[in-house]
């Protein structure tokens, strides 16, 4: 290149350079934003929608995303931005028009619904800049709500008057006759029967405890309800419509449910593939279906989660169960073919515990079935999460066992999650026991306290409760303490120390004292038990006419004793059980080389069954029976010491401790064998609430030759009553009516009582 190129490629270039320098102009700092012209809309409220700030270079096309933004929240008729220049950068200035407010609302022709019940359902408001779209909402809305009140008619529209930015809204309402569903009618039903349809429609028609008001949304549903229900009966082809028709006067509506059932489906030929590790059979014990059976899409379901619940169990975490259908319309049959990938066996690497701010991961640790290198298993996960539960520390309980990567192929976590639940309770108050007559309460209770956590004494698993009640006919005084791990092992300790007094009819009772215990497991369902008591008992104020069974207890004895026990127990949750059984038998010694100043032997057992009658209710059997004697230097076994049957907590329906023995004034003396049955069906109606229906049985005998066949004079009741669970503790409200009252008892009988769970 010559030097006259050179010299003409030097210039293009610093012509270039120059051109971009001086095309370059200063960044315009925004240094303030200013609203204009706004008189409804708040200053804060439009600034807050723009991305244009004080500070920020300005840009024009964030202005200009500004101006549309403010446009879009419907609040403006006109929106408009300026920039001036000031010191040092530049000032934005935002000039709206403001759409016309709404000074008044009119209602006319409401005559069943107040006008201020209207106004509350509408989101549109007065003073407030008017917005159509949100009122056209409103309409639907009270439209709604007049169906709610059974005026499914009723016609709703509306009027907008706007005078110098001042807008009124005139609502005219025709409400019209409220109509109530009056017939509910099926058609095409030929092999499900209506009384059942009538059970899965949430529609109602009008009757003692429905309403009948017809609501457009939940007929809607109940179209849904019916085909589900009928596709769970094999009714694969069902069709379902609504139609809907009025008396004259369109006071009264009829439904009718227009039904074409098609064929019912049933299931045709199982297979199965993919499984190694099980025989045929094995794995077909494990499906609710089977061949020939009425096809149920839901029992499919349930059929899958078995077989992948059935590789669980045998480790095989990572199983999958897919199942291929076929359906057959000439022959009314679905073919099932199960595939099975069965994967691998799955040991458990590490234990997570997450979720747990105030517990220690040893109190969860101690509670698991599973742990490092154990091969997964259904059984001992399910027990793991039951055992947490019972230990009311927790309201969620959740494992994790998807597959992560670990440290070899076959090893996979287990996560587990809790959600703590308050396990600390202070609670004070005063009511009224069928038992205790007017009772007043201050209860402390740590279910989950820790004695070496110095900073919040919470955590470790151990219980601590003290209580102090105080009544009419009752004082008592309580400290109790439990350690269910001592000193690092499965062994449970604990002590309770009391002082109660008790006013009975014709004489006062007095104990103070208390016992120590220690337990232990003994496999996952089994516990043994030792505890030693010791404690004074006082007799005083003993009427004239008292019976001479408790005159002979008058004055203050020392028991010592010691009571071994053995439990079974296999509930499903110790809280609220639905099934499983409690079973526990104790014998305990008194005085003899424990010396003491009575002299007896006491057996007891009690034993409890629960069954699941539906999802919602359960059925309890429980029968409790005893026998007491005395031997030694002890004559006769002391009132104390024996059993009283009879109110709220034996055999409802009778008079507290008034089955079974008397004296010669007619007072109770109670007796050395005791017997009761009760069975009890208890109905969850809503959280924490229960109805029971309940039959009781039983007596007490004073000595062992009346337990005879021909003398057992078993008393009986039957009842009902509810159950609530309270903050303060759980009460239990029961009527029952007495079956073989005495002579001059009343047979029926209100029993209240309220206590706390511990």
């Amino acid at each position: 290149m010559n030097k006259r190129g050179r010299i003409f490629i030097f210039i293009v270039l610093f012509i270039c350079f120059c051109s971009t320098v001086f095309a370059q102009q200063p960044e315009r700092i925004v240094r303030k934003i200013v609203v204009e012209n706004n008189k409804v809309v708040s200053e804060h409220t439009i600034v807050s929608q723009l991305k244009t700030k004080e500070g920020l270079a300005l840009s024009t096309s964030t202005l200009s995303d500004d101006i549309k933004r403010l446009y879009t929240t419907g609040l403006f008729k006109d929106v408009s931005a300026d920039v001036e220049d000031m010191e040092k950068g530049v000032k934005v200035i935002f000039r709206v028009e403001e759409k016309a407010t709404l000074k008044e609302i009119v209602f006319e022709g409401n005559r069943r619904l107040r006008t201020k019940k209207l106004l509350a359902k509408m989101q549109t408001k007065l003073d407030e800049v008017f917005d159509q779209f949100k009122l056209r909402e409103d309409i639907e809305e009270l439209k709604k709500f007049y169906a709610e009140k059974g005026y499914s008619l009723a016609d709703i529209t509306y009027k907008i008057e706007e005078i110098e930015q001042s807008v009124t809204v005139k609502i005219t309402v025709i409400e019209g006759a409220r109509v109530r569903v009056r017939k509910i009618l099926f058609k095409g039903n030929s092999i499900l029967k209506k009384g059942r349809l009538l059970k899965v429609v949430k529609t109602k028609r009008k009757g003692w405890f429905n309403s009948g008001f017809y609501k457009e949304k939940v007929l809607s549903e109940d179209t849904e309800r019916l085909i589900s229900f009928y596709r769970l009966e094999g009714f694969i082809d069902v069709n379902v419509n609504t139609l809907i028709d009025y008396n004259d006067k369109k006071s009264a509506m009829y439904i009718t449910f227009e039904i074409k059932e098609g064929k019912q489906y049933k299931v045709g030929q199982i297979s199965l593939g993919g499984y190694t590790i099980a025989e045929k059979d094995e794995l077909k014990e494990s499906l609710s279906m089977t061949e020939d059976a009425i096809y149920n899409e839901l029992k499919l379901r349930d059929d899958i989660s078995a077989l992948q619940s059935f590789y669980f169990d045998k480790g095989y975490i990572a199983s999958e169960v897919k199942v291929d259908t076929v359906l057959n319309a000439g022959e009314g049959s679905v073919d099932l073919s199960y595939g099975i990938d069965e994967g691998h066996v799955a040991y458990v690497d590490k234990v997570n515990v997450s979720g747990n701010t105030r517990t220690k991961d040893v109190v969860i640790r101690r509670e698991m079935r599973l742990f490092p290198g154990d091969k997964y298993n259904g059984d001992k996960l399910k027990r793991s999460r039951q055992r947490l539960h019972n230990l009311g520390y927790f309201e969620e309980v959740t494992f994790d066992t998807a597959e992560k990567p670990t440290t070899l192929p076959d090893k996979h976590d287990l996560d587990i999650f809790v959600k703590e639940s308050k396990t600390g309770e202070f609670s004070f108050g005063a009511g009224y026991s069928s038992v205790d007559q007017f009772i007043g309460f201050v209860d402390l209770t740590q279910r989950n306290f820790d004695l070496f956590n110095l900073s919040s004494f919470t955590g470790g698993g151990q219980r601590l409760r003290m209580r102090m009640e105080f009544g009419s006919d009752r004082k008592d005084y309580e400290l109790g303490f439990v350690e269910p791990w001592f000193l690092g092992y499965p062994l449970t300790m604990g002590f309770n120390i009391y002082n109660r007094t008790r006013d009975w009819e014709k004489y006062d009772e007095r104990r103070i004292g208390g016992n120590l215990f220690l337990g232990k497991e003994f496999g996952e369902y089994w516990n043994g038990k030792v505890s030693y008591r010791y404690e004074g008992v006082r007799i005083s104020n003993i009427l004239e006419d008292a019976s001479a069974d408790i005159k002979l207890e008058k004055g203050k004895n020392y028991i010592s004793s010691v009571t071994s026990e053995v439990m079974h127990d296999t509930r499903d949750n110790v809280f609220n059980p639905t099934t499983g059984i409690y079973s526990m038998l104790s014998c305990e010694v008194g005085g003899g080389v424990l010396e003491g100043d009575k002299d007896f032997v006491k057996y007891y057992t009690k034993n409890c069954r629960y069954f699941p009658a539906t999802e919602k209710a359960v059925l309890e059997f429980k029968g409790r029976a005893g026998y007491v004697e005395s031997y030694s230097n002890t004559a006769v076994v002391p009132i104390y010491e024996r059993f009283y049957v009879g109110g709220a907590n034996t055999i409802r329906g009778y008079k507290e401790r008034r089955v079974g023995p008397e004296g010669e004034f007619g007072d109770p003396i109670g007796g050395r064998i005791m017997f009761v049955f009760n069975a009890e069906y208890t109905y969850n109606l809503a959280k924490n609430l229960k109805w029971a229906f309940f039959y009781d049985n039983g007596n007490v005998w004073r000595r062992p030759s009346e337990f005879k066949w021909d003398t057992l004079k078993l008393k009986s009741s039957i009842g009902t009553g509810m159950r609530v669970k309270t903050p303060l503790g759980p009460i239990r409200l029961d009527y029952g009516y007495a079956l073989n009252p005495k002579e001059g008892d009343s047979r029926g009988r209100f029993h209240f009582t309220m206590s706390q769970e511990f």
